[in-house]
Formats: C-alpha cells, sequence, structure tokens
C-alpha cells in the first residue's frame, strides 16, 4: 500500500504521520516543545527543539514502517508555521535563537521600512501590513542589534525551510511561504529585486523558490540512517500552515470562507487575483494552490488562550484524560454573554483588524460573583467576536461569505463552534477531523505525486463527510453584537489614551 508521510511543524508541536492516500491516519508521533516568551514582546525558540522533534518522530515513523513492509512511503510531505527567522552559516548550523512569528520587538525596523517606503506601496508590492509579524523586520533587527551574527549569516530560513534542509541539504522554500516575508512579488511569486535593493538584503541571504507541493530534494543518506526511512525518498513542499489548512477545508470558489484555530486563529477567504483592502487590515498570500491566492484576516492568540484559561483557573486539568472536560463543563453552564463579562483576546498583541502589537489583553466587568466558567466562556466569546469582526472584512474585500468551515483544537468543542455562529451569524460546518493542516498538507502531495487530478478532487475524497453544521441564533446573535460593540469601544479607548505605549 502507498502512503505518505506528513510533517506538521505547528508552534506548540511537531507531528509526524503516515497516511494513506484517502486521508487514513494509519500512525502519528508528536513531540512537543513551545516557543520562550520574555519582556520587549519578545518569542523565541532553540532550532535544536525543531531538529530532535523532526527525527525523534520521524524514527518512530520508520519503525512502524519497518514493522508494516506492505506500507510503502512514497514521499514526505511538509507544512509549518510562518514567518520566523532563523540566522544559520554556510554549513546550515543556527547562529541564533529563531524570532518566532509571535515576536514583535522589530517596531523600530518598521519605523526605518516606512522610512524607505510608504505603508500602501509596500503592500501592495507584497500583500502584507507593515508589522513586526512578518519576516523582514525581524531580518533586519538581526543585521542592526546582532551584527556579529549577521556577519557569519549565509541564510536567512524558516521553520520549514530548516526542517527541509535538515533532510534534504537543499535550501528552497515555496511561495506560500515566502510570501510572508514581505520580500516575494505577490504578482510573479518571484523574490522582488527592488525591495531587495531598498533594504539592502542580498539575494543570496535567501532560499530558492519553488512552487507549493513540488519536490524540494530527496533524503540524504544522513537523514536515512537518523530516521530508518529509505534515501532517495521524495521531499515536497507543501504550504504554509493555514494555507494547507485551506485546502482541507475546501476554500475553492467565491462564497465560502475558513477559520483555523490552533495556537493563533485564522479566517482566510478564496480570491481569483491579488485583494488589497483600502485600509490595508487584511493580507493577500500566495496560496498552497500554485497560481492562486488567498486573503486572510488572523487573531495571534486563540487557542493559546483557552490552554491559559484551563492552566491558570482549572489547577490540574493538564494532567487529567481530558485536559479540558472541567473547563468545558463549566463554559457550557454559562449563559450566552458570559453574564456581562468581556474580553479583549489580545493576549499578544492585536492582528486584524487593529494591528498593534502593543495592544493586550482585559478582562472587563468582573465583581464579587464573577465565576472561573464565565471567564473561560468570555474568552470564548472574545475569540469568536474576533473571528466575526474579521469575516466581514473578508465578506467585504471578497464577496459575501454564506458559510465557515472551521478546523482547530478550539472546534472539538462544540459550544466553541456554536458561540461561532452565532458570533458572525453564518452557518459553520465542522469537518470530520480538526486536523486540517495535515489533511491539506496531505491533499497538495496526492496531487503533485498523481494520484488525483486537482486539489478539488482529492478534497472530495480525503474530506468526504461533514461532521457537525452549526446554525446561527438571531436572538444570541444579538447579545454578541452587543458585546462586541463595548469591546471595540474599550480597545479604542485604551489605544487612544496611549495606555498600550505606557504599559510597554
Amino acid at each position: 500500500m502507498k502512503t505518505i508521510i506528513t510533517i506538521d511543524a505547528g508552534t506548540q508541536s511537531l507531528r509526524a504521520g503516515v497516511l494513506t492516500t484517502r486521508g487514513d491516519m494509519l500512525f502519528s508521533a508528536s513531540s512537543d516543545y513551545s516557543p520562550v516568551f520574555s519582556p520587549g514582546n519578545r518569542a523565541e525558540q532553540d532550532p535544536a527543539t525543531w531538529k530532535e522533534a523532526l527525527f525523534g518522530t520521524l524514527r518512530k515513523v520508520g519503525d512502524y514502517l519497518s514493522e508494516n513492509p506492505d506500507m510503502e512511503a512514497d514521499c514526505m510531505a511538509i507544512t509549518s508555521q510562518r514567518a520566523s527567522v532563523i540566522p544559520v552559516d554556510g554549513a546550515g548550523e543556527p547562529l541564533y535563537n529563531a524570532l518566532m512569528w509571535q515576536d514583535k520587538r522589530a517596531r523600530a525596523e518598521c519605523g526605518w521600512i516606512e522610512s524607505k517606503i510608504s505603508r500602501e506601496e509596500l503592500y501592495h508590492a507584497c500583500g502584507l501590513r507593515l508589522d513586526p509579524y512578518f519576516s523582514l523586520p525581524k531580518m533586519l533587527w538581526l543585521r542592526s542589534n546582532e551584527p556579529e551574527v549577521w556577519a557569519k549569516t549565509k541564510k536567512l530560513i524558516g521553520v520549514q525551510d530548516y526542517l527541509t534542509f535538515l533532510l534534504t541539504g537543499s535550501m528552497v522554500t515555496d511561495w506560500s511561504q515566502a510570501c510572508r516575508t514581505m520580500l516575494m512579488d505577490l504578482s510573479t511569486f518571484s523574490w522582488n529585486e527592488k525591495l531587495l535593493e531598498l533594504f539592502d538584503i542580498d539575494r543570496s541571504l535567501l532560499c530558492d523558490l519553488i512552487p507549493p507541493g513540488e519536490e524540494a530534494g530527496c533524503l540524504t543518506d544522513k537523514a536515512a540512517a537518523e530516521t530508518g526511512l529509505p534515501e532517495g525518498l521524495p521531499v515536497l513542499l507543501c504550504g504554509g500552515d493555514q494555507q494547507c489548512a485551506a485546502l482541507a477545508l475546501g476554500l475553492f470558489a467565491p462564497g465560502t470562507a475558513t477559520s483555523n484555530t490552533g495556537t493563533g486563529g485564522f479566517v482566510l477567504g478564496y480570491a481569483e487575483k491579488p485583494v488589497f483592502d483600502r485600509e490595508q487590515r487584511i493580507l493577500c498570500s500566495a496560496s498552497a494552490i500554485p497560481g492562486r491566492w488567498i486573503a486572510e484576516a488572523g487573531i495571534y492568540a486563540s487557542g493559546a488562550m483557552f490552554s491559559w484559561a484551563r492552566n491558570q483557573l482549572f489547577e490540574g486539568a493538564e494532567h487529567e484524560a481530558d485536559p479540558y472536560e472541567r473547563i468545558n463543563r463549566e463554559v457550557s453552564a454559562v449563559p450566552p454573554g458570559s453574564n456581562g463579562v468581556i474580553v479583549l483576546p489580545h493576549f499578544s498583541g492585536s492582528a486584524a483588524p487593529n494591528w498593534n502589537p502593543l495592544a493586550k489583553g482585559l478582562i472587563f466587568n468582573l465583581g464579587l460573583g464573577s465565576t472561573r466558567g464565565e471567564i473561560s466562556r468570555a474568552i470564548l466569546e472574545g475569540i469568536a467576536g474576533e473571528i466575526a469582526d474579521n469575516l466581514e472584512l473578508i465578506s467585504e474585500n471578497c464577496g459575501k461569505v454564506n458559510r465557515l468551515f472551521v478546523a482547530g483544537g478550539l472546534t472539538r468543542s462544540p459550544a466553541y463552534c456554536q458561540i461561532m455562529a452565532d458570533s458572525t451569524q453564518v452557518p459553520v460546518v465542522r469537518r470530520r477531523s480538526a486536523e486540517a493542516t495535515v489533511l491539506g498538507c496531505l491533499i497538495s502531495a496526492c496531487v503533485a505525486r498523481g494520484y488525483y487530478e486537482d486539489c478539488e478532487s482529492a478534497f472530495l475524497t480525503i474530506m468526504s463527510s461533514v461532521e457537525e453544521e452549526f446554525l446561527p441564533d438571531p436572538e444570541r446573535g444579538r447579545i454578541y453584537a452587543k458585546n462586541r460593540a463595548i469591546k471595540r469601544a474599550i480597545y479604542a479607548a485604551l489605544n487612544s489614551a496611549g495606555v498600550y505605549e505606557m504599559s510597554t
């Protein structure tokens, strides 16, 4: 039986799986890790944690395939988080901790970028709003603040690129990852020579570009010995995690949108051509389907906030058989609107629509009778409210959205899915698996290897069933709309008074 090995390098874990070409997960292994957060809006991770996780999980995959000789690995397919930066030397050895996508330290570098090019011109060139979230400001921070590291740097790479190098020895990246650097031309899918010259970034520091789904190289003898997998196994780059998730959620036509809720949350819309918002509130990126695009509005922290609530308010829950059973039970017992408790879900800054890296989380309207269940539900309602705000942006720029397809860890909670439907006033459809990123990666690989004619036909087989549809309730929608208005008023008051700047 032909199988495909998938690698999904997320923010909190790396997962390797063995799947059939019809989407059945035969085996999986995972390894947990976490970025290190520190004052000054810093988020870093030691690249050695990815190397250890990669080879550790793949060794288990190799053992599984050795014990099941009737299963033949056809290729390896990689997807990962986006917009993190690792400087490496000529041998591919990391020179510094990775500056993670959550890292917002490069505010001064954003000011320097704006002195070279207007925000509007940059936005229309690369599809991204000027923000320290993306790779370019992080690269410039390294150049300004770590000159010794910069002098030794031969490549500036992302997490997917680092894994690819460890497996194949090649320094390549795909369009859906490169577009998050602020240095790729969104219309030609090539490095933008004008921007490289403007910011004095040598082209040799960047990886070679390939379309998503293409082969990046083959497993080296060294990597084969480390993993027990066959030397020469093709390794494919299947796209950024959110773009892959969009494949598994069926983002192939106007009228639909997707929401994938992991550590962060992202709302994606379909785009036939590059889409630009008049106020630069949404992003436009290369799709996991070569030659197509997605419109995107994101939340920096979503699932991470619910984990925070579990760990801080429900002592010992993380060690229970179902670590979310207690918190979900108490959330379900609280009425819509959380009895007035409102959460501004900016625990790691605010992306769309505010784009404020200094924004902070806030729990409002607490009283002596407030409960941990109300706070926990208010966190879910705060996340869903941001998704509703972002869905309005996607509808405004990509056409009216009639259905929202969802995945990610939080969507395992029926209460959260219903809150999303009521907040957005759009039917919410949950697919049969919350692991959309992995299945989208599989779809890309299956098409590239010729098992399906295109992504749409692969989707119809691999994602054949709908698990559940949650219909919006207008009355609950009115409650959530009121709370969203209060949330926006609180944010505006804090922002206009300069409170976020004072608290840095």
